[in-house]
């Protein structure tokens, strides 16, 4: 992969916007057990970087994945593991779906707010017989006429 200089610049400003914004606060976050999920979203969000791939009508940049290596590796600048994995679950793992098939309402209601940083997605995954391996999970779902019929539990 060729990284451009917007590739670099993308990569520079997220390292700054980490030391200045992130890593300062990370040790008293952990003394206090908590992660200002709503003010860290809301900023990273104000900067661009929950949408990098997502399309521009729902606030992304509509960029390649090559930009989504890039700001994984600046992720890897953060002094945790925790806050880089939350930041993964909102950009890649809650959202992409919805950015792929959610219709224009659902998108404007749930993906715009993800993309800017004002919600913060979760994903669903934990099962009684599964935990989070999302391999042995069990639910399903099955389309009936306009309705979809669940069968399974989450924990």
């Amino acid at each position: 992969m060729q990284l451009t200089h917007e590739h670099e610049e993308l990569k520079r400003n997220l390292k700054r916007f980490i030391d200045e914004e992130i890593n300062p606060h990370v040790d008293a976050w952990e003394a206090a057990e908590i992660f200002p999920a709503h003010e860290v979203f809301g900023k990273l969000g104000a900067l661009g970087y929950l949408g990098l791939t997502k399309p521009q009508a729902y606030g992304g940049s509509g960029l390649d994945y090559s930009y989504s290596v890039v700001m994984a590796e600046a992720l890897g600048h953060i002094s945790c593991g925790a806050l880089p994995m939350a930041i993964g679950v909102q950009t890649y793992m809650a959202t992409p779906a919805l950015a792929r098939f959610g219709s224009a309402a659902l998108c404007e209601e749930f993906l715009a707010p993800a993309i800017s940083g004002q919600a913060v997605a979760c994903i669903g995954v934990s099962e009684p017989h599964a935990g989070s391996d999302v391999s042995a999970i069990k639910t399903t779902a099955r389309k009936d006429g306009d309705d979809y019929i669940i069968n399974g539990g989450k924990m």
